[in-house]
C-alpha cells in the first residue's frame, strides 16, 4: 500500500511537526460564504494565504498584514502558527477559530492596508490533522506565564509585579503570533492569570506596556483586586469612556497611561474623573493633582523651604550641582506683575546663551509676586546665568524688533530684573515632563498626512505644551525640533509652516535635508531681519516660500525690488508670499502686510479676540470694542445657486441689513442701512446667524499704524452655521475693514497702555474663491470639535432616543455608534450608514 507524502512539513524545536497536504482541501477566495461542513472536522489545521503579490517591495510584510487581519477579526480569538513569508504570498496555519474565519469571510476574504489598497486572502480548509504534541497556543501561553511567574519584578519596594511588556516577544512564541491588541486573545491571557489561584495570589501588579492594546475590557476579570501598579503605557487606548467603564472595579496604587492616544486628547486628564478614586497616582502624578496645568510648584515644591538657594552672595555653590538630575527652580521677583509669562520667557531667552545646551522652562507659575519655573539637565546654561549674566535679565525697550542672537541692532535697556535659583527642589520622577517626548507628541498632532503638511505655527500653543516652553526663537531649539521632525517624517512632508514663532534665524537647511520632498516653507510673521538669515534654505530647492510679516520686508521700497532680492537666493521659486511669481519676476500684491512691525502684537491680540467673540453664542461683549459714535456698513454679494428654500431663507438675514448701492431700488435705504453707534451695531450683529471663522486662512493688512489711528483689513472665510442637524453649513468669504482710534492713554501699571475703539467698520460678504474652497477649515474645524465631556448625561439620553428612532437599532448598538463618534450625531449617522453599506450589522442588532 502506497503511503501518501505530505506537500509541506513545518518543523518546530519543541513540538511535533505539522504535515500539510493540499489533496483533500477545500479552497475559498474572493467570496463571503463557505460550506460550514468543511470546518466541522474537529481540530484540523487550516491555512490562510495572504496574496500581496510583492507589493511590500522587500520590506517585512508580516507586521502590517497581521495588524489588519487582527483588526478584521476583532473580538474573536486568533493565533497564527508557523507564519511564513514569501515573495508574492505569506501564509500561516490556524485551528479552532471558526468565529475569526467567519469574520474574514464577512470581509469578502480581503483586508485593507494602511495605503488604502486591498490584499486578498485564500483559505485552505483541512490541510492537516492535529496530533497530540503539536503546537498548542493555549499551552504556549501557560508555559510563558509560568516562566514569568518565577521572575516577577519589584516596584516601589513591593515584589510580585508580573511583567508582560511586549508579551508577543516571549521565547515561547517563536512559532506563534500572540497579539494582545486582539481583545479575545487579551481576555484569554487575563483569564489564565486570574484562574491560576496559586500564582495569582502572589501577583501584586501587572505591566502590560507596549502590547498594542486598544481596549482593557478583559481587565474586568480583576475586579476587586488591588495592585501596586497597573502599567498600560505605550498602547493604543483611545476611548476614555470605555477605559473608565472597564476599570471601574479595578484598583491600583499607580496607573500608567503615558504613550496612549487617550493622553493627547483635549479632555485628558479630566476624562479620568470617574475612576480617580481607584488610583493614588497616574503616571507619577498624585491623583488629586492631576490636571492639564499640574505643576510640582503647586504641590510638591515649597519655594520658601525646598532646595538650596543660589544668588550673587554664594554663586560658587552652583558647582555643587553639576551632576544633578533633579529639578531646579528659577525665581524672578516681579511684585507689581509688570510682565506676562510670554514677556518673561522672551527676555529669559534673550539672556541664555544660544551656544550652550538647550533649556526648556517647565511648570511656570506666578505666585506671591514672583515668576517661578523649573528646569533640569542644563547645568552649563545655569552656570552661564550665574557667572556671565550676574543673575540679571535685561529688559530691552521694544520700540523695534531686535535680533536677539546677533549684534544687528542696538539694544536699549529699559529695566533690569534680578533673580535667584533654588537647586534640587524636587527629584525627577517618571511621568513628569520630558521635552523630547513633548516635542514628538506635538509633531504628531500637527502633521496632516492627507496634505503632507507639518503645521508648527505658533508652536508654543500646541495642545499638550501647556507646562513647557519650547521657544523656537532659540536657533538651537529650532534645530532640535526640526531635526526630530525630519527623522520622524522623512520623505512624507511636503510643506512646513513656521509662522508666529519669533524666529530670527532660519538657516536650518542641514536638518531639513532629510525631508527630501519638502517643497514649501512658510516663515511669515516672524522676527527675521535680513535675507541672510534664510539664505541657506536655498539648498532645499524650494518652490514656495512665505516671508511677509517679517521686518526684512520693510527694507525694500517696492515689491519688485523685494522679489528680485528673494529670487537671487531662491532661483527655483515659483510662489512667494502665497502669490505666483509672474514671468517678469514681480508680485501683484503682498499678503499679511504690516506697515509697522509694532502692529504684530496689536493684530495678534485684536483679531482672535474679536472673531472668537463674534462666533460665540453671546456677541454682546463686542459692544465695548465700538466707539459710541461708531459707523458700520455692510454689503452682501453672495450669489445663490442650487440652494434649498431653507438656506435661501437663512441668507435673507444678511440681505435685510446690507447696503449694496448699485442694487438698491429704494435709494432711501442707502441712508437707513448705515448703522450709527454701538447699540445699533449690536442690534445688527444679534440678527445675523451663528458663524464660525477659520482664523488660519485670514489675510491681514494693516495699512495705517500710528499713535493716532489704526486701519486694519481682514480677508477670510466663515461658515454660516446650520440651525439644525438636518441642514448644512454655508461657506462664505468676507472682507472686514476696521478703523480704530485711541480713546484713553497712559493706562496700566506702567502708564504705557492705550485703549483703542472701532470708529468705522465696513463688512463685505461674497462667494469664496476656488483656492479658499480648497484650503478652508483644514485644521480649525478639527480642533474645534467638542470633546466627550462637553456632552451632558441628559444630552446623551436625548441623542440615544433620536438615534434609535432614526436607525431602529437596539440601545446597545446605538450607544456603540454614538460613543465611536464621541456623541457627534452627524458623525454617528455616517458611521452607521458605512456599516450598512458594508453589511457589517447583524439582523439581531435591530429591534
Amino acid at each position: 500500500m502506497a503511503i501518501s507524502r505530505p506537500d509541506e512539513v513545518y518543523q518546530f524545536s519543541n513540538n511535533l511537526p505539522i504535515e500539510v497536504s493540499y489533496k483533500n482541501t477545500t479552497t475559498y477566495t474572493r467570496c463571503n460564504t463557505y460550506d460550514p461542513r468543511v470546518i466541522a472536522q474537529g481540530n484540523s489545521w487550516h491555512q490562510i494565504v495572504v496574496q500581496h503579490n510583492g507589493k511590500f517591495g522587500g520590506r517585512d510584510s508580516m507586521p502590517e498584514i497581521l495588524q489588519v487581519i487582527f483588526e478584521a477579526v476583532e473580538g474573536e480569538e486568533l493565533f497564527p502558527v508557523a507564519y511564513r513569508r514569501g515573495v508574492k504570498n505569506d501564509r500561516f496555519l490556524v485551528r479552532n477559530c471558526k468565529a475569526a474565519i467567519n469574520k474574514l469571510f464577512e470581509h469578502n476574504l480581503r483586508v485593507q492596508l494602511s495605503d488604502a489598497s486591498f490584499v486578498h486572502l485564500q483559505v485552505h480548509f483541512n490541510v492537516g490533522d492535529y496530533k497530540f504534541g503539536q503546537i498548542s497556543p493555549h499551552a504556549k501561553l501557560v508555559e510563558a506565564l509560568n516562566r514569568l511567574y518565577t521572575c516577577m519584578e519589584r516596584v516601589n519596594g513591593v515584589d510580585g509585579i508580573l511583567n508582560l511588556c511586549r508579551f508577543n516577544t516571549q521565547m515561547e512564541f517563536c512559532d506563534l503570533v500572540v497579539n494582545l491588541g486582539n481583545c479575545a486573545v487579551f481576555e484569554t491571557i487575563c483569564n489564565l492569570i486570574y484562574g491560576n489561584d496559586d500564582k495569582f495570589r502572589l501577583v501584586n501588579g501587572l505591566i502590560l506596556s507596549d502590547n498594542g492594546i486598544t481596549t482593557v475590557t478583559p481587565l474586568k476579570v480583576f475586579a476587586g483586586a488591588e495592585f501596586v501598579v497597573l502599567d498600560l503605557s505605550k498602547n493604543k487606548i483611545t476611548s476614555s469612556s470605555r477605559l473608565c467603564r472597564d476599570l471601574s472595579e479595578v484598583k491600583a496604587d499607580e496607573l500608567l497611561l503615558a504613550g496612549n492616544p487617550i493622553t493627547t486628547g483635549n479632555n485628558y486628564p479630566d476624562c479620568l474623573r470617574p475612576i480617580q478614586k481607584n488610583f493614588k497616582l497616574v503616571d507619577g502624578i498624585p491623583i488629586e493633582n492631576l490636571s492639564k496645568l499640574y505643576s510640582p510648584l503647586d504641590y510638591e515644591v515649597d519655594i520658601n523651604r525646598n532646595g538650596h538657594r543660589v544668588d550673587l552672595n554664594n554663586k560658587k555653590d552652583i558647582l555643587k550641582f553639576q551632576q544633578s538630575n533633579d529639578w531646579h527652580a528659577i525665581v524672578i521677583p516681579d511684585s507689581g506683575q509688570e510682565f506676562t509669562k510670554h514677556e518673561i520667557m522672551d527676555y529669559f531667552f534673550i539672556t541664555v546663551s544660544p551656544k550652550l545646551s538647550e533649556i526648556y522652562p517647565c511648570y511656570y507659575k506666578f505666585s506671591a509676586g514672583e515668576h517661578q519655573f523649573l528646569v533640569r539637565q542644563c547645568f552649563d546654561q545655569l552656570k552661564h546665568l550665574v557667572d556671565i549674566c550676574k543673575m540679571e535679565i535685561n529688559v530691552p525697550r521694544l520700540t523695534t524688533i531686535v535680533d536677539k542672537y546677533s549684534a544687528l541692532s542696538e539694544i536699549q535697556i529699559d529695566k533690569t530684573l534680578k533673580y535667584y535659583m533654588l537647586m534640587n527642589v524636587r527629584p525627577f520622577i517618571q511621568g513628569q515632563i520630558e521635552p523630547m517626548e513633548c516635542i514628538d507628541k506635538a509633531l504628531t498632532r500637527r502633521y496632516n498626512g492627507i496634505n503632507r503638511q507639518l503645521n508648527l505655527d505658533n508652536f508654543e500653543s500646541v495642545e499638550g505644551l501647556e507646562n513647557i516652553v519650547i521657544n523656537l526663537s532659540s536657533p538651537k531649539i529650532l534645530r532640535r525640533v526640526l531635526t526630530q521632525a525630519s527623522r520622524k517624517l522623512l520623505t512624507s512632508c511636503v510643506e512646513l509652516r513656521l509662522t508666529h514663532n519669533k524666529i530670527t534665524n532660519a538657516n536650518v537647511s542641514k536638518v531639513l535635508n532629510i525631508m527630501s520632498n519638502l517643497k514649501a516653507i512658510d516663515l511669515g510673521n516672524n522676527w527675521i531681519l535680513d535675507l541672510e538669515n534664510v539664505k541657506k534654505l536655498s539648498a532645499l530647492g524650494l518652490k514656495t516660500l512665505r516671508l511677509d510679516g517679517n521686518p526684512l520686508c520693510t527694507k525694500y521700497s517696492s515689491a519688485g525690488e523685494y522679489v528680485k532680492a528673494v529670487r537671487r537666493l531662491f532661483p527655483e521659486l515659483t510662489k512667494l508670499d502665497n502669490i505666483e511669481i509672474q514671468n517678469k519676476g514681480y508680485l501683484s500684491s503682498q499678503k499679511n502686510f504690516l506697515c509697522d512691525v509694532r502692529g504684530y502684537d496689536f493684530v495678534n491680540e485684536f483679531v482672535p479676540r474679536f472673531f472668537k467673540c463674534f462666533d460665540s453664542h453671546d456677541r454682546s461683549s463686542l459692544k465695548e470694542l465700538y466707539h459710541r459714535n461708531a459707523i458700520f456698513t455692510f454689503s452682501f454679494k453672495y450669489i445663490v445657486a442650487q440652494m434649498t428654500s431653507q438656506n435661501f431663507k437663512r441668507i435673507s438675514k444678511y440681505r435685510e441689513n446690507c447696503r449694496n448701492i448699485l442694487k438698491i431700488s429704494d435709494l432711501s435705504r442707502a441712508h437707513t442701512s448705515i448703522f450709527l453707534g454701538a447699540n445699533q451695531i449690536m442690534e445688527v450683529f444679534f440678527q445675523l446667524p451663528s458663524t464660525r471663522h477659520d482664523l488660519l486662512t485670514f489675510n491681514t493688512d494693516t495699512m495705517i499704524y500710528n499713535e493716532n489711528m489704526i486701519t486694519l483689513t481682514i480677508n477670510g472665510v466663515f461658515y454660516d452655521q446650520a440651525p439644525s442637524v438636518m441642514d448644512t453649513d454655508i461657506l462664505m468669504s468676507f472682507t472686514r475693514t476696521f478703523v480704530l482710534m485711541p480713546v484713553e492713554t497712559k493706562l496700566g501699571i506702567l502708564n504705557k497702555a492705550i485703549k483703542y475703539q472701532i470708529v468705522n467698520e465696513q463688512l463685505s460678504i461674497y462667494n469664496p474663491t476656488s483656492q479658499q474652497l480648497k484650503n478652508t477649515f483644514k485644521y480649525f474645524k478639527g480642533e474645534c470639535q467638542d470633546d466627550n465631556d462637553a456632552v451632558t448625561v441628559s444630552d446623551k439620553e436625548a441623542l440615544l432616543i433620536m438615534f434609535q428612532e432614526v436607525t431602529k437599532l437596539k440601545p446597545l448598538w446605538c450607544t456603540r455608534f454614538l460613543e465611536d463618534a464621541k456623541w457627534n450625531f452627524k458623525k454617528s449617522l455616517l458611521i452607521f450608514l458605512n456599516f450598512c453599506d458594508n453589511k457589517k450589522i447583524p439582523e439581531t442588532a435591530f429591534n
